[in-house]
């Protein structure tokens, strides 16, 4: 019986990953975007991914980026709390290098499921049986006989199992290394409305990630400033931003770069990488 019902347990505790189940990447692998195609290395099979808990997930995931990890999809879901090895074998099943984790914990939820247990029962039973037998000529005999056998009923037992089950919700982000080297070293965004009404203007982009070990980040362009120029030619929008950096030829490559950092326009020399 106690094999039985730690069986149930384990069944009732779920034997799907969560974390696959709810996987949802964010382009499809065998067609990623332009800008991914041989710049991104995918978990070798011999190779163990790596595991990091986050307290600010939209933090830590900015700041994975700028180390060269690029984020490839995610799980999230409200359920026990899951375990690092169904992270680590989603994530080899992704070939993703390295994982953001957080949750939180909701609620303890009382969970009862009925258990159907087999109830059989044998009844062993054995005797005698005397009596006499009668012939055609009116003779009659006696005669002993010994009986044995056995009888089985077959039934159910129904056991209400009731158990405490913690929830938590939880979040993965799957990333894989950036393998590309960076002339500028920035990501960027366009304008949101937001940031449109702020500061009165429709033309440039925002930076959103600046990498590290690049020449934005020893020029020291930050995360939020705004670019409104390259070389002293405006910047209108994301497209027109790599259309502009790649028609400019700075002397000696140092190319002045005007932004916009807290409402305060300024311009910052970079020297670009060879």
């Amino acid at each position: 019986m106690r094999s039985l019902l730690l069986f149930c347990l384990v069944l009732l505790s779920g034997c799907q990953n969560a974390f696959s189940t709810f996987y949802h990447p964010y382009f499809d692998e065998k067609s990623p975007p332009p800008a991914l195609v041989g710049n991104i290395k995918f978990l070798d099979q011999n190779e163990t991914p790596q595991i990091y808990t986050s307290n600010d997930l939209p933090r830590d995931v900015k700041l994975a980026e700028s180390k060269y990890w690029v984020p490839i999809g995610n799980s999230s879901f409200n359920g026990v709390m899951g375990t690092q090895a169904q992270i680590i074998r989603e994530a080899k099943s992704i070939g993703a290098g390295m994982v953001l984790v957080t949750s939180e914990f909701t609620e303890n939820r009382t969970i009862t499921t009925p258990l159907f247990i087999p109830n059989n029962q044998t009844t062993y039973y054995n005797g005698t049986t005397n009596g006499q037998i009668y012939g055609n000529n009116g003779n009659s005999a006696n005669y002993n006989s010994n009986t044995t056998g056995s009888a089985t009923t077959y039934g159910t037992t129904i056991v209400p199992l009731t158990t405490v089950q913690s929830r938590f919700d939880q979040t993965a982000v799957y990333f894989v290394k950036l393998t590309r080297k960076f002339k500028f070293g920035v990501s960027i965004d366009p304008l949101t409305p937001e940031l449109r009404s702020k500061y009165q203007r429709n033309t440039g982009v925002v930076v959103d990630v600046v990498y590290e070990n690049t020449p934005a980040f020893y020029s020291n362009i930050l995360p939020g400033d705004i670019i409104t120029e390259l070389d002293g030619k405006a910047v209108d929008g994301t497209m027109d931003f790599n259309k502009v950096f790649f028609e400019v030829h700075p002397a000696n490559g140092l190319l002045p770069v005007k932004i916009l950092r807290n409402g305060v326009e300024k311009i910052i020399n970079v020297q670009l990488a060879p």
